[in-house]
């Protein structure tokens, strides 16, 4: 979705998301997600705090894309956090692959706090798409490489965003996808957000504080991933801030704190650093 004009992108999530809903009326339910999970009992795939980090750098095992670092006077929990830093546009990411992705398989609860640093900017044209969790991996439709964007927002002119789930596939197939229909504003709070994802239903469930978004989230049924395209596993997963339209002034600056995912779900509970010390509230 980089370089489509804001109205095209609007109509083209619009188009497909409606038949996939209408055809999501018919689907089973999504699993029930009430519970939250203790933390001694969940199993982690991937996990960050950022304490263990030095400022300005990344946390191992990750790879970086644009400008990222950790910082030490902004926190969700502790006293780092990873800084998002500010551009007109593009990717600024921490990127994870390896063993943890294949240990995951098809399905996995994902969460992380956020907040924006603000005014924030707004775009330069109609609208900007951002996106803050994706992952890349094979279609299970046409067996093609797609990114699957777990978390991102459209941003209008006036500054409100809708949250949307979108699958990104090469050229030569339209991408898709779901958006909200309310509208929210950034905020310098933190803010949790929730995703999960089960291959064998091609479900998708978000949620933000606590609260699902049932605009955005599906249970297509086994087999049925057309609208869906959840893959069986993920080659990478990429963490951040990347806008594909460029926005007024120097851009967002953003920060990421207390990220997990893991095979159950834990939502917005505090996780233990790599040390062993207990991170304060």
């Amino acid at each position: 979705m980089s370089s489509l004009p804001y109205r095209r992108i609007l109509l083209l999530l619009a188009a497909v998301a409606a038949p996939a809903l209408a055809a999501d009326a018919s689907a089973a339910a999504p699993p029930d997600a009430s519970d939250i999970v203790p933390l001694k009992k969940a199993t982690f795939f991937i996990y960050e705090d950022f304490e263990s980090t030095d400022v300005g750098k990344i946390p191992k095992g990750f790879t970086s894309k644009g400008s990222v670092g950790v910082v030490d006077d902004v926190a969700h929990t502790g006293k780092h956090s990873l800084r998002l830093n500010a551009a007109v546009s593009g990717a600024r990411q921490i990127v994870k692959q390896g063993a943890e992705l294949a240990a995951m398989g098809g399905e996995h609860w994902g969460r992380l706090f956020f907040k924006v640093q603000l005014p924030s900017p707004l775009p330069q044209g109609g609208g900007v798409h951002t996106t803050i969790v994706v992952g890349s991996a094979k279609s299970p439709l046409a067996k093609d490489n797609i990114e699957v964007r777990l978390m991102g927002t459209m941003t209008g002119g006036d500054g409100a965003f809708r949250f949307l789930y979108n699958v990104q596939p090469p050229p030569g197939r339209q991408e898709f996808g779901p958006s909200t229909k309310k509208s929210y504003h950034y905020t310098d709070d933190w803010t949790l957000a929730e995703w999960h994802v089960d291959f064998a239903t091609q479900t998708y469930q978000f949620y933000i504080n606590g609260e699902e978004l049932p605009d955005i989230s599906f249970t297509k049924g086994e087999g049925k991933f057309a609208g869906a395209e959840i893959p069986a596993v993920f080659e990478s997963m990429s963490f951040g801030w990347q806008n594909y339209q460029p926005v007024k002034g120097t851009g967002f600056v953003t920060w990421i704190d207390d990220l997990a995912v893991s095979k159950q779900r834990i939502g917005g509970q505090t996780l233990l650093p790599a040390n062993g010390a207990p991170k304060k509230q």
